[in-house]
């Protein structure tokens, strides 16, 4: 193996991490262990990835886990049989995650991994079995509803309360089939429910519709934790959107860590209640109707903000490793608040609307960008993969145009 760059901190004889898939989520994941000393490893079917040009790994281009999972498997497991001790998996998207679960026997003999057991993983990637499980722990969802064919969906289409939004079992297949969709479809009439459906079923990807929880992008709640084996909580951080892009449904654009130990023991309750290991980021929206925090979203992997923990104060990505390692690191509950995150491209094209509306003062917005400290791509001792991620400066010159277009 190629050993990576030496620093005063680096552990040369540690156990290769292998960090499965190196878009910005693994990017982030890949600068964590890389600047610790660990040996890196990223493996991709994607070769224009960032993390591709990264000084923090060396990177190879694996079969799809999705396309290829046998090829895959017989891919991971010749790489480990060139180790002298087992790797460490390190998964950043849905697909690998829910790859290795599926693989866990085969892979155990050649690497180390800590992932939810088979039936909570299933139950993390897909939408509709992840409310099944929240009911039956006793924590609220959004009204939803589940139409398999044209005719389920002529039945329901009256008795909605529009707007309602579409939303996807699987996030990872969605995105191959709808790109630059977001999470979902938000749909404001019967007529758009049906023309919606037409196009989704052909595909076969799978649809729930599901009510609209009320309140604004800042109701939205975030708690990151690590679970050891025996279920031993090694790090907690509480986050908060400010804004998101598209506006409601999507992906934050500027998020925020803030101190909330009831929530925080709120997020950690849940993932006791469902027997949860490793990893994992539980998203809710409080509902201004009745109060309750409502569960969005459960993220069994590296999530694309994972820097923000990192710069707060507690570094995941390598709690992970190192409790893998078998280095029994000491949990890390002390964080800092106010620490921002920021994508600029998609906070810019979500707060355009906003200031040309009224709704958002170009003050108040360059105030709010000037305190983010980490970022997706950028990184001051690692360019290459933000120059890369951004075309060398073409994206960024494209953008402005694209969000004065944006109507």
């Amino acid at each position: 193996m190629k050993r990576m760059r030496s620093t005063a901190r680096q552990q040369p004889d540690g156990p290769v991490a292998f960090v499965l898939n190196v878009s910005l989520a693994g990017l982030g994941a890949m600068r964590s262990l890389g600047r610790a000393g660990v040996p890196v490893i990223g493996l991709d079917p994607d070769p224009n990835h960032a993390g591709f040009v990264s000084r923090y790994g060396r990177c190879l281009r694996s079969p799809h886990p999705v396309l290829e999972p046998d090829q895959l498997a017989e891919f991971l497991i010749d790489q480990g049989k060139r180790l002298d001790q087992p790797g460490i998996l390190s998964p950043a998207s849905d697909a690998f995650v829910l790859f290795i679960s599926r693989y866990r026997d085969v892979l155990r003999d050649y690497f180390r991994f800590n992932v939810p057991p088979a039936e909570v993983m299933e139950a993390a990637l897909d939408k509709r079995k992840l409310y099944e499980l929240t009911a039956s722990v006793g924590y609220a969802h959004a009204k939803t509803l589940d139409p398999k064919t044209m005719d389920d969906v002529h039945q329901i289409k009256h008795d909605l309360i529009y707007p309602v939004f579409l939303k996807p079992y699987y996030s990872h297949m969605w995105e191959a089939h709808f790109p630059g969709a977001g999470k979902g479809i938000k749909v404001f009439s019967p007529e758009e429910l049906i023309s919606s459906f037409e196009k989704i079923f052909p595909t076969n990807v799978a649809v729930m519709v599901q009510e609209i929880i009320a309140g604004p992008d800042t109701n939205v709640q975030t708690v990151y934790m690590y679970l050891t084996h025996d279920g031993t909580p090694l790090g907690v951080l509480t986050t908060h959107k400010l804004r998101q892009f598209p506006r409601e449904f999507g992906r934050g654009s500027l998020a925020e860590t803030f101190h909330d130990p009831e929530f925080a023991e709120f997020g950690l309750t849940f993932f006791r209640n469902i027997g949860y290991r490793g990893f994992g980021t539980i998203e809710f929206k409080r509902d201004d109707r009745d109060g309750l925090l409502k569960v969005t979203d459960l993220n069994p992997r590296w999530v694309k903000p994972i820097n923000l923990p990192t710069v707060a104060g507690i570094d995941f990505p390598l709690l992970h490793y190192r409790d893998l390692a078998g280095q029994s690191p000491a949990p890390q509950m002390e964080f800092r608040a106010g620490v921002r995150w920021l994508d600029a491209i998609s906070d810019v094209a979500t707060s355009w609307p906003m200031i040309r509306s009224g709704d958002l003062s170009p003050w108040t917005w360059a105030r709010s960008c000037m305190g983010a400290r980490a970022f997706p791509a950028f990184a001051a001792d690692d360019l290459r993969p933000f120059l890369h991620e951004y075309g060398y400066g073409r994206r960024l010159l494209r953008a402005p145009m694209r969000v004065l277009r944006r109507r």
